[in-house]
This record gives C-alpha cells, structure tokens and sequence, in this order.
C-alpha cells in the first residue's frame, strides 16, 4: 500500500493536470505504462496524488506523449512538480495550463465554503447568469462565451454526482439585488438558489446589507476541505485576472474565523429562503 501523505494545492493540480492530459489524448492508463516501460499501478498513483517526487524526465516524456509539446506547458508542469511540497502560492499557470487549477481542487473535495459579496459563486449559476457574467467580464468573441459557458455548466454536474460535496454558500444580499443580465435573469437566480437549497444540493445563507461594515467587504473567497484526515483545508481568493491559494495554518485559519463571523450574523437557511423569495418577486415587478 502507498505510503500516505499530505497533499499541497499544487500537488493534487498536476496530479488532476496529467489525468486531464492522458484522457485528452484518448489513451487508457495500461497504454501509457506499455509506452512509458512502468507498471500500470504507477500510472494509477501518478493520477492519485500518491507521489512524492516526480522526475523532470518523466513528466517531459509524459508530455510529449500525451502531444504536449509546447516547452512553456512542460516547464509549468516541471516547476509545479518541484515546488509540490512548498505552500502558498499564487496561481501563476493558468497561462499555460488553463484556468483548471481552482477548479480541479473543487472537483476533489468534500465540502466546499462561499463568501461572495458580489455576485453568485459558479457553481450555482443559471446559464442566462452566468453568460452575463462572461460577456460583462470583457468577452466578446461569441465562440469564446459559449465555450466557457459550456465549461461552466460542465462543472456544475459536480452537484449532480452521488458523492458530490457539502456546499455552503454566504451571500451577500448586494450580490442578490445587482442586476445581472436583466429583471428575469435575476428572479429565476434566486429562485434558482432556491431550489439547490430545497434539493439538498446546497445551504444558503444570505447576509443583510443590515450587518454594515465587515472583514470580507472586500472579496470573495472559497474555503475546500478534503476527504483525507492529513489534507489540510484550503482557502482560495478570487480576483479578476488571476486567484490565491493559501496553505499556511495560520492563514487559513483566519479565513475560517472570518467565515465563521459571517455565518453567525447571516440569516437562517429559512429566513434566507424567504428573503430570496421576496427578492425573486421584486425582479419581476
């Protein structure tokens, strides 16, 4: 049996990265140990996260038989395999590997935690919401939009799937009455939200713009726990052009604190499901 051991951010990405390659290029696990002269089991564990070390000459030969040529995705690859075992660390690879790496780690965990003060996290958006958003976030090409709504709504079937994680999600009611993509857009989000809380798939939590000034004012942020006991959470903070993951214990712990402070003042899963009933009704007057 593998020997256990705690997975950083990045490592569990490029685990999910070589995954993601291998299936691109239509090759099954057994055909890339015949290639690679492995056994097939290492295959397995390379996609597991069940390593600790990677070699350069490894990963380039895995590259470039997944077609991976491009030396700037090999040199991200090598660098992320060399700094696996460092915490804290800016998502500097989305250039060159895609915008995969939040992504990858949500598709991992067991419960997922929501601040977002200005608009409705990915996960629970309707596809009109969520063409606002691109199309408002500066793009214009139409093949563009379509293709990142379609990887949007791809992530979604998270919330479809048996295991799919505990979700928790903190809105601010700014983020509930910002008008986006029209009146009607807006009411069937938050009757959206609605029905995610009623299916289970979902615990919303408005907070009033009652509550005034607080320590999240500024952002949003995601908090992802995961199944293991030695993989320690997560804290993700979203920006426009790029995003933060942080490891550190004591970083992530405060994050925790500010999410726990929020939680308290926000209203009720009931009472929330009433203010977003009365705001869906609003839109539509």
């Amino acid at each position: 049996m593998p020997e256990k051991h705690g997975q950083t951010a990045r490592h569990r990405r490029l685990s999910a990265e070589l995954k993601r390659m291998r299936e691109e290029a239509g090759l099954r696990a057994v055909e890339v140990a015949k290639a690679m002269g492995w056994n097939m089991t290492k295959v397995h564990r390379l996609e597991r996260g069940e390593w600790k070390r990677l070699k350069e000459g490894d990963l380039r030969a895995l590259s470039n038989l997944y077609g991976v040529t491009d030396p700037k995705q090999q040199d991200a690859l090598v660098a992320m395999a060399k700094q696996a075992s460092q915490k804290g660390w800016w998502a500097r690879y989305s250039d060159v590997l895609g915008p995969g790496a939040y992504t990858s780690l949500e598709a991992t965990a067991s419960d997922l935690r929501f601040y977002s003060g200005m608009l409705i996290p990915g996960l629970l958006q309707t596809r009109d919401y969520a063409k606002a958003v691109i199309i408002g976030s500066g793009v214009t090409n139409l093949s563009e939009v379509k293709r990142r709504l379609e990887a949007r709504l791809l992530r979604q079937e998270l919330l479809e799937t048996e295991k799919r994680p505990g979700l928790e999600a903190i809105l601010d009611e700014a983020a509930l009455r910002k008008t986006v993509g029209g009146r009607l857009t807006m009411s069937e989000q938050l009757l959206h939200l609605r029905l995610l809380s009623d299916q289970g798939k979902a615990v919303i939590r408005v907070l009033p713009d009652s509550f005034g000034a607080h320590q999240a004012m500024t952002g949003q942020f995601a908090i992802l726990d995961f199944p293991a006991a030695d993989d320690q959470p997560v804290t993700f903070i979203d920006s426009a052009h790029n995003g933060l993951f942080l490891e550190e214990d004591d970083e992530v712990r405060s994050y925790i604190e500010i999410y726990d402070s929020l939680r308290e003042s926000a209203l009720t899963p009931t009472e929330s499901d009433e203010c977003l009933r009365e705001l869906a009704q609003e839109f539509l007057r």
